[in-house]
């Protein structure tokens, strides 16, 4: 497998959070294409509480892109193993929780909705994880620092 530079990758991890957000924004504004009042999927109309479950949707999933933004930044400075660092990680931890309850709430009118939101969820306790095997080492690192 080829191994670009750490520069390169977080250049292109910020490209790609970047391509993410305008996606974002062009589903939101394409989502009344997709969604219509009338004639939703498979034909039958979509209930208002549905549409606009998923409109809500893509906030925590913009908010987590930015939060993603700014974690890249700080790695860019080399400032991983901050407070900083472990707050943006459990910020996305959160929005990864939130998204997939709210998922949930779409079962009703979209069967793959459980299977969606296990998925979410179980990204948002693996990156609850790596927060708090980032947060150990932000602790290790402070002690080390107060010894020498």
């Amino acid at each position: 497998m080829p191994k670009i530079s750490k520069n390169a990758s977080i250049t292109l991890s910020l490209i790609c959070c970047g391509i993410g957000f305008l996606g974002l924004i062009a589903l939101g504004s394409l989502l009344p294409v997709y969604l219509p009042a009338h004639g939703g999927l498979y034909g039958e109309t979509l209930p208002v509480w549905f549409v606009a479950l998923v409109y809500l949707c893509l906030i925590p999933v913009a908010v987590a892109d930015g939060f993603l933004v700014k974690l890249l930044l700080l790695v860019r400075k080399r400032q991983v193993f901050t407070d900083k660092a472990v707050s943006c990680l459990r910020t996305i931890s959160w929005c990864c929780f939130i998204e997939a309850g709210l998922l949930l709430v779409g079962v009703a009118c979209f069967f793959m909705m459980p299977v969606l939101a296990f998925v979410v969820g179980f990204l948002g306790l693996v990156l609850r994880v790596v927060k708090n095997v980032i947060e150990e080492a932000v602790a290790l690192k402070a002690e080390n620092d107060f010894t020498i």
